[in-house]
């Protein structure tokens, strides 16, 4: 057996990938990248290996010194040939991470049935006994691969590795970002110097003067620029100055077989020696035509056409001037594709940096619910418990004893505030519970009396009225019932508690345009005290609430729902300035977003008695 350094589990390993995941988030290239994320894996004692995609075949790009993996990896041609095709078994067709229990066997059976490869006892004795494969995805397609081994690894490490992987590819995105830009950077430079109009020219403008000064310059009574299109091969019309002809028309793009003559010189001859539609050309009154290929640094970039009417052919020095000109313009237009393509870089780069600063966050409020969810077990048994027994008291004692007056009063308290603790924690489960949510199409009215009624059940007041209101009939809705059902309870709840002195709750119901589709719309007004503006900042966090017997849960449990359905809450105070008006928007979509680390199973509720 192989001898592993003591591995975290739970919280510790979860806190130490991620010091890892923000070591590798401050790489600006791959090779930077790949080192840290090797290292840093190796330093909380894992065995690593990390592989590319490319063209479909796998390459290594990382792996540990590892006597068993090495011995392993000699076992399979001693290269970096026959082990990515064992990663490419171990994660090619795999959506997600996967726990390997018995590495050994597996690398035993992988090699068996690929014939020709021996691998020795003592490599696999000495390699650790189980792997977490986790394939890596950049930009929606498959870079690569994770591989980590260890001897203790376990089922539950397998969620910290799949965020992992999600930041690592994040990472990988910013990187390969980083060293595009500054690809084009360099190209940029080396452009400003064949080009020195500004970036914010009118380029099309300055191409039909620069063909003018071409015409005037060669006594051409035509001219005609075409830049080369290196991802379809084709030359590309871009203007056309002194003739609007047929052969206008034609040649707004073409391609030309590699080795054509005219790709290597310049063409200078009359129109009836053209290789091709001399007589189109001839037809609109030319009697020369000049060709002149234009080139950077040995590459296409264009072609630049003149065309006379008069029996001259066209000299060197005329031929020459085309070119120098034509080159000046085709830096120009490169210039611009380039400044353009680097807006767009920077765009992809910004995106790139928003999705890896929500992926923090996300990753950081996992951290926190995974906490919260162990808290909120240890207070259903630690708590629930005792209540049991002080439910099974009270119960006795008012059997036995009859109390009235006084003692009746005091039990009455003892029973209440028991209760209230009992909610209190019934509410943290509420918060932390894992949702299964199923969207499908279900009616919205039905639902939507479903909660009035249940909160009418609850803790309204005798002072306090719901009303609801439909615009037009609503067509059924991709929702989870029960979870929005929960959630509307929660808002009617939180507004009458909001009018201690009674008043009307208002629920309204429609649909509305929004981000380019019809979302539904639900609006719960009240007439209450309204809010503040520290109140609308953090309304919406655990524990934070101003009512002096609040949890802080319910509008916390509300935004976790719509968050889960991809929707929108939204608060703000009423324009006659009584109350406060939240807006909760769903999209028409069955896509949900994922859900947050299930956190340990609380014990079961204590029922009041």
């Amino acid at each position: 057996m192989s001898r592993s350094k003591a591995l975290l589990h739970g919280d510790g390993l979860l806190t130490a990938v991620t010091d890892v995941a923000l070591a590798v988030q401050r790489t600006r290239s791959i090779k930077e990248l790949i080192a840290t994320t090797g290292h840093g894996l190796e330093a909380l004692g894992l065995q690593v290996a990390l592989v590319s995609l490319d063209r479909g075949v796998f390459g290594m790009r990382y792996l540990s010194a590892h006597p068993g993996v090495l011995g392993v990896l000699r076992g399979f041609g001693g290269d970096a040939g026959r082990w990515p095709l064992l990663a490419g078994t171990l994660f090619g067709t795999n959506a997600g991470p996967m726990l390997i229990t018995d590495m050994p066997a597996a690398l035993q059976e992988y090699a068996e049935a690929l014939g020709g490869t021996q691998l020795t006892s003592d490599a696999l004795t000495q390699m650790p006994k189980a792997a977490i494969t986790s394939p890596l995805h950049v930009g929606g397609a498959q870079w690569g691969g994770l591989v980590v081994l260890h001897d203790d690894l376990r089922d539950d490490d397998v969620s910290i590795f799949r965020l992992f992987t999600l930041q690592l590819g994040t990472a990988l995105e910013v990187c390969t970002g980083f060293e595009r830009l500054e690809r084009r950077t360099a190209e940029l430079e080396l452009v400003h110097e064949l080009a020195v109009s500004g970036a914010q020219a009118d380029y099309a403008a300055l191409c039909h003067r620069a063909l003018g000064t071409v015409a005037r310059t060669t006594q051409s009574d035509a001219t005609i620029f075409h830049r080369y299109n290196t991802d379809t091969d084709e030359y590309l019309m871009v203007e056309a100055f002194g003739t609007s002809g047929p052969a206008v028309g034609k040649y707004q793009r073409f391609s030309l077989p590699p080795g054509q003559p005219v790709l290597v010189a310049p063409l200078a001859v009359p129109v009836a020696k053209l290789p091709v539609d001399s007589a189109l050309v001839a037809g609109e009154g030319f009697l020369h035509m000049a060709v002149v290929p234009l080139t950077i640094e040995g590459k296409p970039v264009g072609l630049l056409t003149l065309g006379r009417r008069r029996d001259a052919g066209f000299e060197d020095p005329e031929v020459r001037s085309a070119e120098i000109l034509g080159v000046q313009m085709a830096a120009l237009l490169e210039r611009a594709r380039l400044y353009d393509e680097s807006g767009r870089l920077y765009a992809d780069l910004k995106k790139s940096y928003d999705e890896l600063g929500r992926t923090q966050q996300e990753l950081v409020r996992h951290e926190k619910l995974a906490a919260l969810g162990e808290l909120a077990a240890v207070m259903a048994h630690e708590v629930r418990n005792p209540l049991g027994v002080i439910f099974n008291s009270l119960t006795t004692l008012k059997r036995l004893l009859k109390p009235t007056g006084d003692s009746e009063m005091l039990l009455n308290m003892v029973g209440e505030e028991a209760d209230r603790l009992n909610r209190i924690v019934g509410d943290l489960l509420d918060f932390v519970r894992p949702y299964e949510l199923v969207k499908k199409a279900n009616a919205v009215e039905p639902i939507i009396a479903n909660a009035v009624d249940a909160a009418a059940q609850s803790t309204l007041n005798a002072n306090v009225r719901v009303l609801t209101e439909f615009p037009r009939e609503l067509p059924p809705f991709p929702l989870d019932a029960h979870l929005l059902k929960q959630a509307l309870v929660n808002l009617i709840v939180n507004a009458a508690q909001a009018m201690p002195r009674g008043g009307t709750v208002m629920v309204e119901a429609t649909l509305e345009p929004h981000q380019g589709g019809t979302w539904l719309c639900v609006r719960v007004r009240d007439e209450g005290v309204g809010l503040t503006q520290r109140a609308t900042e953090k309304m919406f966090q655990p524990f934070f609430t101003t009512k002096a017997t609040g949890t802080g849960l319910g509008l916390a449990v509300v935004k976790r729902i719509v968050d889960a359905h991809m929707g929108e809450i939204t608060a703000r105070a009423n324009e006659d300035g009584h109350g406060t008006t939240f807006t909760v928007r769903f999209p028409p979509t069955h896509e949900t977003r994922a859900g947050s680390l299930t956190p340990p199973k609380p014990s079961p509720s204590v029922p009041r008695r």
